[in-house]
């Protein structure tokens, strides 16, 4: 049961994904081409080439595709006919056919149709938000060292206006573009872990093959890596908006201008600035720094519940 539930909500997250990507794809394009725009008129010395960057990020989100076809062509081997007929009845609810062949082509068609598709889209998912909110965080960063460099409050709070103005722009765009996708990408994630932790409580380890276990650990070392680079992140956009905060302020503080009223001014806008500036998934979650701390005890917890309810169906 539990495991079933697990899986249920995993590929309903894993379609909803994909038709919200194909809905957004011109509102992501739209975030890409502004972001990098942005980024190359702030940092045009300090422009980095983020071509190296994402060639690794998609390279990464296929390695775990490349363990499953690999697990794939390891269980239609002439030894491991006893593992692909126990993998077939786990996956099809007890049904598998007496010819090796027949159950070597099932297993491959839905290993490569299904299970490497659903991977491979959340793993180029995960590499487009941390390429776009690395963009992002650089942006709002890139203020630190103008609010250092200007000595006159009057030219400093006409530059935090234009600044301001630019990156709630880009903050808005990237929540038309993402904010869904994350919300779904999350889910997709911590139910494929709550999958795996179920998997182990619910199947008998003297059966399980030893391929079996690499390949659901792998799974849960890919989904948690994916979510914690994702998330540090999204955090990261927060915690560069605090920088900037702390920087106009420690600017206004060492100023010797008497103009009482727009260091007045300047420090109440930009107090404000961070509550503007962070990451959200659709409005339901921001994502700052209690976000780990919040939501790990909650994927533990809701773990151990799905696992409970697997080793329940499994003593039955």
């Amino acid at each position: 049961m539990g495991l079933a539930f697990s899986q249920l909500f995993t590929n309903v997250f894993m379609i909803t994904l994909r038709l919200t990507l194909l809905v957004k794809r011109q509102a992501i394009f739209s975030l890409i081409l502004c972001l990098q725009d942005v980024h190359s008129s702030l940092q045009s010395k300090k422009l980095l080439n983020q071509r190296y960057q994402l060639i690794c990020g998609i390279f990464i989100s296929y390695i775990l595709p490349a363990v499953l076809s690999c697990y794939a062509l390891l269980l239609c081997s002439q030894d491991s006919e006893e593992s692909l007929k126990f993998y077939l009845e786990d996956t099809f609810f007890g049904w598998s056919t007496e010819d090796r062949l027949t159950n070597c082509v099932i297993f491959i068609l839905f290993d490569h149709f299904i299970a490497n598709q659903e991977f491979v889209q959340s793993g180029f998912i995960v590499v487009l938000c941390w390429y776009l909110f690395g963009l992002l965080k650089r942006i709002v960063i890139s203020f630190v060292d103008k609010a250092q460099e200007e000595h006159d409050l009057e030219s400093l709070y006409k530059s935090y206006l234009k600044f301001s103005k630019t990156i709630c722009r880009c903050i808005s765009l990237s929540e038309q573009a993402l904010s869904l996708l994350l919300l779904l990408l999350y889910g997709f994630m911590i139910f494929s872990i709550f999958n795996v932790t179920t998997f182990f409580v619910r199947v008998n380890f003297s059966r399980l093959p030893t391929s079996m276990v690499i390949n659901q650990v792998t799974v849960l070392l890919v989904m948690i890596t994916g979510f914690c680079f994702l998330s540090f992140q999204a955090i990261a956009v927060h915690d560069a908006a605090v920088k900037v905060k702390d920087s106009i302020c420690e600017a206004v503080s060492k100023s010797d201008s008497l103009d009482f009223e727009i260091k007045c001014l300047l420090l109440t806008m930009v107090t404000e600035f961070p509550s503007k500036v962070f990451v959200t998934g659709w409005g339901l979650f921001s994502l700052k720094r209690n976000f780990l701390k919040s939501t790990t005890s909650g994927i533990l917890t809701y773990a151990v519940l799905l696992a409970q309810i697997g080793r329940a169906g499994s003593l039955k």
